[in-house]
């Protein structure tokens, strides 16, 4: 009778049923850890697709160096944060506000690096030339702007560029004087629609960092411009 029931048991070859228990729970550890992977995937490729279309609705400019500090890596393709998230649906804010007052050929919006961007506006947005007081249409866009990264934003420094064509007023003996007083008007905006002021920085740049030549009256258009450099905080998304 032994050697009978030795012999059924030979018939039925396979596991122990400790290791069938083990494999279960590899393949369950397995297929958690591969959700995980995918989820954590999702908004950043959402992220990198929103930033190329955005990117190409507005022609946004190659990376470029910023003159607050030295150029760091553009965007990650690693990791997703809040930074990121808060940076693109910004950039989509700003470009409407563009696109509505007609702007696209006036103003430029450029990565230049982890969670910076530059905004750049021709003068003619926003001054009557030889002036620092803000147009009409410039309060309007500078309003969109702070709206778009308001409580979103660590550092907001904002630069005034001139052409070399000298400007001797009472009011601005020089380019030094003008540059520096179109900053202030932006910033002192920026702070009335709710832009910490601890965040804010206005530079006066005369016409010493021109982007073309000033041999001509549309590099010397190009070169009058006010610029802002805005980081946003960096908030982890768990």
């Amino acid at each position: 009778m032994a050697k009978k029931r030795q012999s059924e048991d030979e018939g039925f070859p396979g596991a122990p049923f400790w290791m069938t228990t083990y494999g279960d729970m590899v393949t369950l550890l397995l297929t958690f850890f591969i959700l995980m992977f995918a989820m954590s995937s999702i908004n950043e490729q959402k992220f990198m697709q929103a930033a190329n279309s955005l990117a190409q609705a507005l022609g946004v400019l190659e990376k470029n160096v910023s003159v607050i500090g030295e150029l760091s890596p553009a965007i990650g393709t690693t990791g997703t944060s809040r930074e990121q998230i808060d940076m693109v649906e910004s950039m989509e804010q700003i470009a409407n506000v563009f696109q509505q007052e007609d702007l696209e050929d006036l103003a430029s919006v450029e990565v230049t690096g982890p969670g910076e961007v530059l905004i750049r506006m021709g003068d003619q947005v926003l001054f009557d030339p030889g002036e620092s007081q803000l147009k009409a249409q410039a309060l309007r866009v500078i309003a969109g702007i702070a709206n778009s990264v308001q409580g979103k934003t660590e550092t907001v420094y904002v630069e005034g560029h001139s052409d070399n064509v000298p400007i001797m007023t009472p009011e601005f003996p020089s380019n030094w004087e003008l540059s520096a007083a179109r900053a202030l008007s932006v910033v002192r905006l920026l702070e009335e629609q709710g832009i910490p002021p601890g965040q804010l920085a206005a530079v006066g740049r005369s016409q010493y960092v021109p982007l073309v030549p000033n041999d001509t009256p549309e590099g010397r258009a190009k070169n009058r411009r006010v610029e802002l450099y805005i980081t946003w905080s960096e908030q982890i998304n768990e």
